[in-house]
């Protein structure tokens, strides 16, 4: 007999379209000026970004962080989803309120449609027991 499953709300799809358009706008944008500074400055540049974590001008930072999140929010959404939050908040306070944004509240936007999405499931999955 065959298993059906459940079909996925409206809000987990908003969830994963929103993050795939913006993981792939942030891989355009960032991951390219990423691939160009290893190529022209090899090691040089893979050495400074250990020093930028503690700034965070630059949003390369935010990049790795939200990467990451992103990465972990596939097999553990609640992780992945306070990952992005909390790096989306740190990247304003840190680099402050200048030009920060562009990056952080889309990227934060993504965290927070998973993490709703996550008590959504969870409240309906106690709703069934």
């Amino acid at each position: 007999m065959e298993a059906k499953s459940k079909p996925k709300s409206k809000l987990h799809l908003l969830s994963i379209i929103w993050g795939l358009i913006f993981t792939s706008f942030m891989l355009l944008v960032l991951g390219s000026k990423i691939i160009i500074a290893i190529i022209e400055d090899g090691p040089q540049f893979l050495s400074e970004i250990p020093e930028s974590f503690s700034t965070w001008d630059d949003p390369i930072p935010y990049f790795i962080t939200y990467i990451i999140g992103y990465a972990v929010i596939w097999w553990k959404p609640l992780w992945g989803s306070i990952i992005i939050i909390l790096g989306s908040i740190f990247y304003v306070i840190m680099a402050g309120i200048d030009g920060p944004p562009i990056f952080a509240a889309p990227g934060f936007l993504v965290g927070a449609l998973y993490l709703i999405n996550w008590f959504v499931v969870r409240k309906n999955q106690t709703n069934v027991a």
